[in-house]
């Protein structure tokens, strides 16, 4: 993983975000720190380079122009539905418009990204899992990803954002977490099956605006006010949400408003006193919720007060008013070489709690380990494992005993899907990274039986190999 600590600097609210944010997974970003800059932008980081001077060219004007693509091929080797191989990929575009060269406007920033989407889905098509093994892993589409302006204040203290927005990018975000290729530990399951087509979470944004405010060096505060349903679909939908909104212009204004915040604190372990000489072991420590005014299905009674489950139900759940989730978000650096500080070792822990009467998961638990420059030779090389559950809700788990009780469903009882993950990012050349991976699920489908064939699902076992360029 490239990473860079900065001694000495001023945490403040980045006008500028990091080329990386339009990818949900696999992300090679820096490591949680205090002071965190945002490195300077290098030709040898790109395929390209300066582009036969085109890039510096716009550069002089405030103009930047960034190209990721990322190609995944997958393979279920064991276990799930229908053992074979697929492929996905996306070619990502990031126009990014400084105010200040061509309008003398300080700290002002226009954002725009578009995405292709490609390729088929594994998860859906052979595994039958409820974690998606990948962030790009969505549905086929070319489309709009995020459209925003910026204004930062008071050198950058404080950012504003307005237009279309994407909130996992910085909303319940774990640094450590997003190295990885499956897509719960991006955004997670219970966010991302709790709300309306998951929320404003890649590939899709919402309207809205953004605040970021750092008050003082090591705290930072957040907050955003945005649609609640990007695609202005129904909660429940035979349709998927990129088929419903295949180019990303839906700028939907319907249903309820989704409300977020977060406060990030940033420490030092290893300097814990302000004169205390030590190895720097940085982490951000992040705490926040959110709620929606939209109306959200009960998981167990239909409109009517009748078991959803029982026969004689209209099959139309009664739908509550609100829905909230809280979480936290510990990226922690643990371990430093005194010989080489670029071998860390990193933990990170996020865990979620909402509503059980609204949502199918009441409760996620996420843990790993991130291990930096471990391999001699290989300094930007990073390894990682990591783990992670949802917990049914109530609810959920009461609609399931009533089905078995009435006989109406043929998946069995409830089981909790468990993922583990172990996966390599090598960096061949700044601009080129491999990351071959490992993923093993436990209780594909979180039931007992398939319901299509009324057989038990067999763990899965997922090989894969992400080939992430940056032109």
């Amino acid at each position: 993983m490239f990473f860079c600590c900065f001694s000495g600097m001023v945490a403040r609210a980045e006008t500028r975000p990091l080329v990386t944010d339009v990818l949900p997974s696999g992300v090679p970003i820096p490591a949680p720190a205090p002071s965190f800059q945002v490195p300077a932008e290098d030709p040898d980081a790109e395929l390209l380079g300066e582009a036969w001077g085109a890039r510096p060219w716009l550069r002089h004007y405030g103009v930047h122009l960034n190209i990721q693509d990322v190609e995944e091929l997958w393979g279920l080797a064991a276990g799930g539905v229908h053992p074979g191989p697929t492929y996905d990929g996306i070619t990502a575009a990031t126009l990014q418009v400084e105010t200040q060269p061509l309008f003398g406007w300080h700290d002002g920033l226009l954002n725009i990204s578009a995405l292709q989407i490609r390729g088929r889905s594994l998860t859906g098509e052979r595994l039958g899992a409820l974690n998606a093994v990948s962030g790009y892993d969505v549905g086929r589409s070319t489309r709009l990803f995020e459209m925003w302006y910026g204004q930062g204040f008071f050198s950058n203290r404080l950012d504003i954002r307005v237009g279309s927005l994407d909130l996992d990018t910085e909303f319940l975000v774990s640094s450590n977490a997003s190295f990885f290729l499956n897509s719960s530990f991006g955004w997670p399951l219970s966010t991302a099956s709790n709300l309306y087509s998951g929320g404003p979470s890649w590939p899709f944004s919402a309207l809205g605006g953004r605040v970021k405010w750092a008050p003082v060096d090591p705290l930072v505060l957040m907050g955003a006010v945005t649609d609640d349903n990007p695609t202005h679909g129904p909660f429940y939908s035979s349709v998927s949400a990129t088929q419903r909104d295949p180019s990303g212009t839906t700028f939907s204004t319907a249903g309820g408003v989704l409300f977020m915040g977060e406060a990030q604190y940033s420490l030092d372990l290893g300097q814990p006193h302000p004169h205390q000489d030590g190895p720097s072991l940085p982490g951000t420590w992040k705490f926040g919720g959110l709620y929606d005014t939209g109306r959200f299905p009960d998981q167990a009674y239909d409109s009517r007060g009748l078991p959803l489950a029982s026969p004689g139900s209209s099959g139309q759940p009664r739908y509550h008013r609100g829905n909230w989730l809280a979480y936290a978000v510990f990226d922690q650096m643990i371990w430093r070489s005194g010989r080489d500080e670029r071998k860390t070792i990193n933990l990170f822990v996020r865990g979620t709690t909402s509503d059980a009467v609204r949502n199918r998961f009441s409760h996620e638990l996420q843990a790993g380990l991130t291990f930096d420059g471990l391999i001699n030779g290989h300094p930007d090389d990073t390894i990682g494992i990591a783990w992670g559950t949802s917990f049914y809700s109530h609810s959920f788990k009461v609609n399931a005993r009533n089905a078995e009780y009435f006989g109406t469903d043929a998946s069995g009882h409830l089981q909790q899907e468990h993922y583990v993950e172990l996966t390599y990012q090598a960096a061949m050349t700044p601009w080129l990274i491999l990351q071959p991976d490992l993923q093993y699920f436990r209780h594909v489908g979180g039931v007992s039986l398939n319901p299509d064939t009324g057989r038990p699902v067999r763990d899965g076992f997922v090989l894969g190999l992400n080939v992430t360029t940056t032109l």
